[in-house]
């Protein structure tokens, strides 16, 4: 059977570069927009090279950044190889990695028999999520993040593929990137076979053989964390950084503007994914395959989230991100068909035809056009970004999804392609 021209488009092997390189130039260009503080350029038209090497330094002097120093021992390298400034190789050793892990995404996404059509369609989810759009932006601050996610990535390939080999230094490198990796593993441990009928008291050695891979990376990380920590003599500031995580947590509700921070920084992260969570889990037609997921997701979520709101600044969105992990590459093919439902035009004027859903649409929108272009930015929030813009479109669009899928809930026999 001859491919349509679509087909042919979607299946060139090179369109996955050329999105995740889009995607990635894009990105660049929010940040350096001249009415934009982003961290690359600081509410100005040039790279802010001295924000940016304090930003280098800070994370090889302070205890805790100071153990994760793969991101900065790059930056050094291309700064020394080419004679770069500190914020060209910040910039270029970041951007490369981001575009990295956007074909890491796509290579997942293979990985686990997506079609190509729907491998790019998770690409954009990932470049277009909250904590990935607006990376370098304060107060999301990433530094170690692009090349974190490029060896979670690898590591979650060579899961998937059984290649124990490769994914052992893989995640080992990952945790050495940033140790908040190690959150991943309660929910690796759901994949391994037989665990839907485990009970502990019937925990078998092939069990726990196959237990072993999944968490070997965690010993070697305890190896290279007790000689890094010994060669350094980090013990004492080390032990001052944990007594002291605890002022994170205070410093999140000290306020009403961090209060709101906090929460909307969680939000901004989470909830359209959340939501279409919820959304599946009311749909008796939704595929079963990928149940695994949504539970690895939904379980990294219970253990993440309450860990950044007490040891961490929660303003920081990117630290509740790493439960999408079990999500970027498989969304489309868990909720294709709820993002379809946006396309489907033709339920627009059957929907809003019936006054108490339109006089619904417009009070919902009416009060998150109030809190994203009046409350929030009046309590000192996203000024010079497009955070705003951005939360308002993200509620508008859960609310109009909500309408057409909550109408063709209560009429099931309306087709979506109906005029």
């Amino acid at each position: 059977m001859e491919l349509t021209t679509f087909e042919k488009i979607v299946r060139w092997h090179s369109l996955p570069y050329l999105v995740a390189l889009s995607f990635t130039l894009i990105i660049f260009g929010i940040h350096m927009l001249p009415n934009m503080d982003s961290m690359l350029n600081e509410n100005n038209t040039r790279i802010s090279h001295g924000f940016l090497k304090s930003q280098i330094d800070y994370h090889q002097e302070i205890a805790p950044f100071a153990r994760r120093p793969l991101t900065s021992f790059l930056i050094e390298s291309v700064t020394g190889k080419f004679g770069l400034r500190s914020g060209h190789a910040f910039i270029l050793v970041n951007f490369i990695l981001l575009f990295l892990s956007g074909l890491l995404i796509f290579k997942l996404s293979k990985a686990l028999k997506s079609s190509s059509e729907r491998a790019l369609s998770n690409i954009c989810v990932y470049f277009l999520s909250f904590s990935v759009l607006f990376a370098f932006f304060p107060p999301v601050f990433s530094y170690d993040e692009p090349l974190q996610y490029c060896f979670i990535l690898l590591a979650l390939i060579a899961f998937v593929q059984k290649r124990w080999a490769w994914y052992v230094p893989l995640f080992t490198l990952a945790l050495i990137s940033r140790e908040t990796s190690l959150l991943l593993f309660p929910a690796l441990v759901l994949f391994m076979p037989g665990v839907e009928k485990l009970v502990l008291n019937r925990f078998s050695k092939e069990h726990l053989k196959l237990c072993v891979p999944i968490l070997l990376p965690l010993f070697f990380y305890g190896i290279y964390l007790a000689l890094f920590i010994s060669i350094h003599d980090q013990l004492k500031a080390t032990q001052i950084e944990m007594a002291s995580r605890y002022s994170c947590f205070l410093e999140n509700f000290e306020s009403t503007k961090n209060t709101v921070e906090t929460w909307t920084s969680l939000y901004l992260a989470l909830a359209p994914f959340l939501y279409l969570v919820a959304v599946q889990m009311r749909n008796r037609d939704a595929p079963a395959r990928h149940n695994k997921w949504i539970g690895a997701f939904l379980l990294t979520v219970i253990i993440n989230t309450p860990i950044v709101i007490l040891t961490a600044f929660a303003r920081e969105t990117r630290l509740f991100a790493l439960p999408l992990f079990f999500i970027w590459p498989v969304f489309s093919q868990l909720f294709g068909q709820e993002i379809k439902l946006l396309f489907s035009f033709g339920l627009y004027q059957r929907v809003f035809n019936k006054w108490p859903y339109l006089l619904g649409f417009l009070a919902l929108n009416s009060m998150n056009f109030w809190f994203c272009f009046q409350v929030y930015p009046e309590l000192g929030l996203g000024q010079n970004t497009f955070f705003g813009e951005y939360l308002f479109l993200l509620n508008a669009l859960m609310v109009l999804h909500g309408m057409l899928f909550y109408f063709t809930e209560k009429n099931p026999k309306i087709s979506l392609n109906s005029n």
